[in-house]
């Protein structure tokens, strides 16, 4: 290995950038230098156990780096910006940057049984540019998607998952394969009923990481998201051209994962929901098999050794993160460029701001496709897209209130019964009395809650609910514009503020 971290294009930052200060820090203390050099020859010759520790001693976790990193990135898109009104998906897409495909191979995870509108809205965003043969598409059903194949990542999968006795969650697989041979599935509608599509989704996790390697072998990355997850693609090649994909890398959202009893710690995983990434190097460490001398291999996959974990998880994205632990691959958490809100719910702050967005979750099909179109015309050369950027399409903060309108409850408190909080307008006038509040939430009727915020939402329309035996509850919001608009005016985002990795800064 090279002394010296590799150029901008190749290197890992998780474990070579360092901010400005540290830079500062490090050229006028003489002795800090050495230190640090010093710390950089050891993970360049001696640190490969940090992150490549055998399979019995998996890696305790990539060393924590905070702040920003206001390094240098460029688009690929050509040309980078264009006005999109009036122009066809065809048109938009002539100015994708194809020949990242060589760096990223993008793998998308869908369910038969999900909702068309979402997987329609995904194939019109976010993968819209993505050829047959460039996209790798894999469900619990062979069946063509448009013009894509989609494949069925559980049809070959080892026997002992197809034990109903033994592995009973596949039930609802076994019974929808059934009724497609049938000729029934989707049209039988009470026994499509009772497919359990959440109950199948675990079981493709580790499948198609094994899959994706089989069929484009190699790639420096690959790139995993769900038929809710908004990409910003942009970001992502940029982000990823600065890592080494020969360095074992899985990075996403942090979500707290099993405990290791051995070394006494909490491990993470990445949230599938808003996608993550393995680089070529971390594949290779989870799908590694020992071949014995005459040639066969002398150890079961990674789908067959795992399957007595999946069967008491809820989710495959958990089991994932704790295989890649059991081989050396430590997961870095890059939230909140990997952010698991969707658009219209995500809580402006200064942790959400002047970062990048690289992915958002459970965005609504509709915003999906408008942000998408919209994400053309506001592209820049030499700075990626920043949530401040998206702030501009929904605008949350510069309406007064409105009617029938749920702003969310994300980092909300609520005052105590003490304060006698029991109208909208009370509810107005404490957000208004303390000075770190920006918008209010009003829960009326029968429920007659106010909830106060210190970030700021878009939040979407809610109409009336019942909550119990002749019980209602209504939603009306409000924000408090002078003091977003200035809180704004305060925050020009000189610096583009990319985060280190972190398991400690989660959601």
């Amino acid at each position: 290995m090279a002394l010296f971290p590799k150029p901008a294009e190749t290197q890992n930052i998780g474990l070579f950038l360092l901010n400005k200060r540290l830079i500062r820090i490090a050229f006028g203390v003489v002795a800090f230098f050495f230190v640090v050099f010093g710390l950089l020859w050891r993970h360049q010759y001696d640190g490969e156990a940090l992150l490549k520790l055998p399979a019995e001693s998996p890696a305790p976790g990539i060393a924590e780096t905070s702040g920003y990193y206001p390094y240098e990135t460029v688009s690929d898109y050509d040309p980078v910006s264009l006005d999109p009104a009036n122009k066809s998906t065809a048109d938009l897409c002539a100015t994708f940057p194809k020949h990242l495909l060589n760096l990223i191979q993008p793998v998308l995870k869908i369910g038969h049984s999900e909702d068309r509108a979402k997987l329609d809205a995904q194939l019109d965003s976010v993968s819209a540019c993505f050829q047959p043969g460039e996209l790798l598409i894999f469900s619990d059903l062979d069946e063509p998607i448009r013009n894509h194949t989609a494949i069925d990542i559980l049809a070959n999968l080892p026997p002992k998952y197809y034990d109903q006795e033994y592995n009973p969650d596949i039930s609802s697989y076994l019974l929808q394969r059934e009724l497609k041979k049938n000729g029934k599935l989707d049209q039988d509608k009470e026994a499509t009923k009772k497919i359990d599509g959440w109950k199948i989704d675990k079981f493709k996790f580790l499948p198609q990481i094994e899959r994706a390697w089989l069929l484009k072998p190699n790639r420096p990355f690959y790139f995993f998201y769900e038929t809710d997850t908004y990409v910003v693609w942009d970001n992502v090649y940029r982000f990823l051209s600065t890592f080494d994909p020969d360095t074992p890398v899985y990075m996403g959202s942090p979500s707290p994962g099993r405990h290791d009893d051995v070394r006494d710690i909490k491990t993470f995983f990445a949230n599938g929901g808003p996608g993550y990434a393995l680089s070529r190097a971390a594949v290779k460490a989870l799908i590694h098999r020992d071949v014995a001398p005459h040639g066969q291999y002398s150890g079961p996959s990674i789908t067959e050794k795992w399957l007595p974990l999946l069967q008491g998880e809820c989710c495959g994205d958990s089991v994932v993160g704790w295989t890649l632990w059991n081989n050396g691959v430590a997961l870095q958490g890059y939230w909140p460029m990997f952010n698991p809100h969707p658009l219209h719910g995500i809580p402006f702050s200064d942790l959400y701001w002047c970062q990048p967005i690289m992915t958002l979750h459970k965005t609504s099909p509709k915003d999906m496709v408008d942000v998408w179109k919209w994400e053309f015309g506001e592209r820049k050369h030499k700075r990626p897209l920043l949530y401040s950027d998206y702030w501009r399409f929904h605008r949350p903060g510069t309406s007064d209130t409105l009617e029938n309108w749920d702003n969310g409850d994300w980092g909300t408190w609520k005052p105590g019964p003490e304060e006698g909080i029991d109208s909208f307008e009370k509810c107005e006038e404490a957000c208004k009395k303390d000075n770190n509040c920006v918008q209010w939430n009003w829960r009326g009727r029968d429920e007659k809650q106010c909830l106060l915020s210190r970030d700021f939402r878009h939040g979407a329309a809610r109409e009336p609910e019942k909550i119990g035996d002749n019980k209602w509850v209504d939603f009306k919001s409000g924000w408090m514009q002078g003091r977003i608009e200035k809180w704004r005016g305060e925050r020009q985002c000189e610096v583009v503020e990319w985060v280190g990795p972190s398991i400690t800064r989660i959601f």
